[in-house]
């Protein structure tokens, strides 16, 4: 898949990777598909490892009722993605927020071998800022 989508420019780059987004938030047993073994995701000071990262993605999805994603910027060089999505969403007890999130994705092989996230809250509850990193 990311063979493909790292070849992508404009909106067919910012709608493969809403559905990336989407569908591995809908189904996160889909992550072995995507995520290398030795996969690491980078939130601010924080390094997860393959399981966490599953983990934490199965917890966030746990916790959420509805959530939507949108690519305001995309652009992708050689092994490299990077974009800015905005992401929507309510949580089971009816708190929402809305988030802004960079993304830099290295591919190897097809799959993502690194993940680089920053976010913050741009509205709503500013404690949902946690998700980030959240795995419990």
């Amino acid at each position: 898949m990311f063979d493909v989508i790292k070849t992508q420019q404009g909106p067919a780059l910012r709608a493969s990777l809403e559905r990336f987004y989407r569908d591995v938030f809908e189904n996160p047993d889909t992550l072995p598909d995507f995520l290398a073994e030795s996969c690491v995701q980078r939130v601010g000071p924080m390094a997860l490892s393959y399981s966490e990262t599953v983990k934490h993605v199965r917890h966030v999805r746990a916790c959420v009722q509805k959530i939507e994603y949108s690519v305001a910027d995309a652009i992708a060089q050689g092994d490299t993605i990077a974009d800015r999505h905005i992401v929507t969403l309510t949580l089971n007890d009816g708190r929402s927020a809305v988030l802004e999130v960079l993304c830099f994705i290295r591919i190897a092989n097809g799959k993502i071998a690194e993940l680089y996230e920053s976010s913050q809250v741009l509205s709503g509850d500013q404690a949902l800022g946690a998700l980030a990193t959240a795995s419990e």
